[in-house]
């Protein structure tokens, strides 16, 4: 970086990327490491030592030989897992300014901590500061790491009750050849824990997050896990208004009830919310005694659509449903959680795979809805719609959520 570039960068001004801090005598090593953290946790960043708030350059003030050496040990002291950042100083007239140049981490979650013992302190970006994580934040920078998977976790003041005993025969009976009913509670209990669908990390028995979307009663669902479901929006014109023409809130199990011939005994929020669309975007022509059905979206992309939002969404935002907004020349399927560490829109669009929720992409599977290979997006839905109408979907992150639009 050069003198015209750095006075460039600071004529912007202190950003998400760009923290301006004073040389300052009570500038410590372990604040320095506070600001590597919250960049490495976030998507990258610069940190401008010698630049004071307001962006006027008072330089480095020489407290040390080797400042380089000062960062190096700033790092190596206190962040954890370590990162490598790039150091350099830019002349400016008489004075020089540090540059720290902190990469993306891809080993989140990044923390603070002086020794091994050390309390574990997280630090996100916040616009123009760094501040603490809570806990809900901290969550998600572990899930999207894939250290932990949120949907094993157990869902508060659930109880085995609370999960379909139809529904886990059914499953147990087409999926492993197992007769639920034969089993004493004991081993059923014990078969359930063993796949995930219960856990005991509470102290007491409770439904994971993944045996209530797949499982549960559908009022409890409703009532334990409100984020889960999606809120299906039908609008009369291209601009969204408020109210919108019609407005369905779709919740339950993902997953369908189905019968022996395949038939649906129970909708799931799935198939719900594709009957949704089809209800209003497709018509009947015959001719003869030949009936031709006519569909704006084809029914197999749109259950790659809304398969792939729930399985990939991220459960620990909470309050926030899947969005579906239907348009009258669009479709809109918006789903809460950014794109995990190292994938990018295009690395997805080209097949590359990736699982925020692994076991609920593991249970979809065998419920058929996900196919092996884990590439509906490039397969189904670009293919699919290209073949339909030689129009390409849009994938598009907005904030902290993905949205993928289909056109009429």
């Amino acid at each position: 970086m050069n003198k015209t570039d750095l006075m460039a960068l600071v004529a912007k001004g202190e950003s998400s990327f760009v923290e301006f801090k004073r040389d300052a005598e009570d500038l410590k090593a372990e604040t320095i490491s506070e600001y590597i953290v919250c960049f490495s946790n976030a998507k990258g960043g610069q940190i401008l030592l010698g630049v004071e708030d307001d962006g006027t350059i008072t330089g480095l003030q020489n407290r040390f030989g080797d400042y380089g050496h000062w960062i190096s040990q700033a790092v190596q002291g206190y962040v954890h897992p370590h990162v490598i950042v790039e150091y350099e100083e830019v002349p400016v007239d008489d004075l020089r300014v540090a540059v720290i140049t902190v990469p993306m981490g891809v080993a989140k979650p990044y923390c603070k901590r002086k020794g091994k013992e050390a309390v574990e302190r997280y630090f996100i970006r916040d616009v123009t500061r760094c501040r603490e994580t809570d806990r809900e934040e901290l969550r998600r920078l572990f899930q999207a790491s894939g250290f932990i998977h949120y949907e094993v976790t157990p869902v508060p003041r659930s109880a085995l009750q609370d999960l379909s005993e139809f529904r886990l025969a059914d499953y147990f009976r087409k999926v492993h050849d197992l007769e639920l009913e034969e089993l004493s509670e004991q081993a059923r209990t014990s078969l359930l824990i063993d796949n995930q669908l219960l856990s005991t990390a509470l102290g007491e028995t409770a439904c994971t997050l993944a045996g209530m979307l797949l499982f549960g009663n559908k009022d409890r669902v409703k009532r334990l896990v409100p984020q889960s479901g999606v809120t299906a929006v039908e609008f009369d014109s291209a601009e969204a208004d408020i109210a919108g023409k019609y407005r369905k809130e779709i919740n339950g199990p993902l997953p369908s009830l189905r019968g022996g011939t395949g038939e649906i005994v129970e909708a799931g929020v799935i198939d719900e919310a594709v009957e949704f669309v089809l209800r209003v975007t497709s018509s009947e022509t015959i001719t003869g005694t030949q009936r031709t059905t006519h569909f704006v979206y084809p029914p197999e992309v749109l259950r790659e659509i809304l398969v792939n939002a729930v399985a990939h969404r991220d459960y620990t935002i909470g309050g926030a449903n899947i969005s579906l907004a239907l348009f009258p020349d669009r479709l809109e399927v918006e789903s809460p959680g950014g794109l995990p560490n190292t994938i990018t829109l295009e690395g997805m669009k080209r097949g590359a795979r990736y699982h925020r929720n692994p076991m609920l992409a593991d249970y979809l599977r065998d419920y058929n809805y996900l196919d092996k290979t884990s590439r509906g997006i490039s397969r189904k839905i670009i293919k699919g719609m290209l073949a339909h109408n030689g129009k390409e979907p849009a994938f598009e992150l907005r904030g902290e959520s993905l949205r993928v639009t289909l056109w009429a």
